[in-house]
């Protein structure tokens, strides 16, 4: 007779829950084994304490992915909410890391700084110089896995668990191959153009006169629209500003958008996204030099820069050495703003979601004309659901509540106006720097520590595209609600027995 048991399969929710832990320690763990074994190439000072922490975390997530037994059914709301989980837990994990290793020697310097990390956010307030070759490695991994995280949000959780799934590219008619035929074929087609992305930028900024080292860690953070740097003078040679350029309007790109040129689905001339978001880049420059002082060839190349790195939301820093007008500012926050194309690793609302509110607003107008006439909102040659039309415009009204939250948080914690809708605007967009109204650079260690901590929900929340984030809150909510009820009722029964 046989002594052994069926072990049953877990529950949607502890499946995912657990998956989303594993894959957290997995991932820090993997980073800071790498990052340890790239510091024996310096002093090796940070070697054995990154190879003991990240040995641990992937033992520990190896050991608990063995153990998950597979539900019968996973429910969509509970892959978005470990989406959440598995993110906040990674910036839990990097910030250890940097304590661990001295790297912050404070709790609150050492969250913020794994938040824009894995958020990929230019807001840094530690010093590279400082930094051991492996510390440095590690904080362009972050970057360059938030970025790939990001792309698995946008192309693959979103459309496949959450909404927009029309526009997920999975039609194979007349012999196509899609770019995310299922969810297991995305995340490795999408790797197929993230790694050779970063390869390509890597070797330009070699070329460009870059270090083989440094190259690396500039090409990881350009790839993920990170903007981190190694040093304040990382873009002062013209060929580096060009290839950084070049860089950014690559990573700001629709991965769908690429895949349909290299695979030769329709020419440039079909892609209305990427047309819009070249004429972004088009139109941004030339009022930026219009509202600008300085003239000559080098004038455009770092106008082109500033603006690249806003509608990407790379962040990476550029000093204009001219003087702007009161409008350039402005012009810049609204880029940042508007952000990069959807199926990118850039943040902001992103141009596909204006494109449906626009087309939206005109359908509304057209009905009042035309009350029977019935209307239908295409993109990208698609008809949008009316239910993805509805989450559209659910998604801009958590974006700006989210903006105006927190920007009314900072100011209370002590930023001027302009400095707190800026701050909030680049926050939850995950994009950066910050400049003041002048066009300078602000340096986020400047701000106190409760304007920095008030910063770092709307980082998440931007970089999950803000949906799996309300997602998981609305859950945490209603198991709290449900402990709450349950404990009530526990008391009553209690209560009414004693009685």
């Amino acid at each position: 007779m046989a002594t052994g048991t069926t072990r049953r399969p877990w529950a949607s929710w502890t499946a995912t829950t657990a998956w989303s832990v594993s894959a957290s320690l997995l991932l820090v763990g993997g980073l800071a084994v790498l990052a340890g074994l790239v510091d024996l190439i310096d002093t090796g000072a940070d070697t054995p304490t990154l190879l003991t922490a990240g040995s641990g975390m992937c033992i520990a997530g190896v050991l608990l992915y063995a153990r998950v037994e597979r539900p019968d059914n996973t429910r969509p709301a509970d892959i978005l909410a470990a989406t959440t989980l598995a993110m906040t837990l990674a910036i839990l994990l990097v910030a250890a890391i940097y304590l661990l290793t001295g790297a912050a020697q404070r709790p609150d310097d050492a969250l913020f700084e794994a938040t824009t990390g894995i958020t990929t956010t230019a807001m840094s307030v530690l010093d590279p110089a400082i930094l051991g070759d492996g510390m440095r490695f590690l904080r362009a991994g972050t970057q360059w896995a938030g970025g790939f995280a990001a792309l698995l949000v946008g192309i693959v959780i979103l459309p496949f668990f959450g909404f927009g799934r029309e526009f997920a590219d999975r039609s194979r008619s007349g012999g196509y191959h899609p770019l995310a035929p299922d969810e297991w074929s995305a995340t490795r087609n999408i790797a197929k153009l993230y790694v050779p992305g970063t390869i390509l930028i890597w070797i330009g900024y070699a070329l460009a006169g870059k270090g083989p080292f440094d190259a690396l860690l500039l090409a990881m953070s350009t790839i993920s629209t990170g903007g981190f740097t190694n040093s304040p003078d990382e873009f002062a040679d013209a060929s580096v500003q060009w290839v950084a350029i070049l860089g950014m309007f690559l990573a700001g790109s629709s991965m769908v958008t690429l895949w349909h040129l290299i695979v030769g689905r329709g020419g440039l001339h079909r892609q209305t996204g990427l047309m819009l978001y070249l004429g972004m880049h088009i139109a941004g420059a030339l009022l930026l030099m219009l509202w600008s002082t300085g003239d000559g060839m080098d004038s455009v190349r770092q106008t082109l820069f500033v603006v690249a790195a806003s509608v990407s939301t790379t962040g990476f820093p550029m000093r204009i050495p001219h003087g702007w007008g009161a409008a350039a500012p402005v012009l810049l926050l609204l880029l940042v703003s508007i952000g990069a194309m959807s199926g990118s690793a850039g943040g902001g609302l992103q141009i596909r979601q204006h494109r449906a509110l626009m087309k939206l607003a005109v359908r509304e107008m057209a009905r009042q004309l035309h009350p029977r006439a019935v209307l239908k909102v295409r993109l990208a040659g698609r008809v949008a659901g009316e239910n993805t039309l509805r989450q559209i415009v659910v998604l801009q009204f958590l974006f700006v509540a989210v903006v105006f939250g927190t920007a009314f948080l900072v100011a209370i914690f002590g930023l001027d106006l302009s400095s707190s809708l800026s701050a909030a605007v680049h926050a939850t967009a995950t994009a950066g720097p910050v400049r003041a109204l002048d066009g300078s650079l602000v340096d986020p260690g400047t701000w106190s520590r409760p304007v920095r901590l008030a910063l770092l929900p709307a980082m998440i929340f931007g970089r999950l595209s803000i949906y799996p984030a309300v997602v998981a809150l609305a859950s945490l909510l209603n198991l709290l609600r449900s402990k709450t009820r349950l404990r009530r009722r526990y008391r009553a029964r209690v209560h009414g027995r004693n009685l």
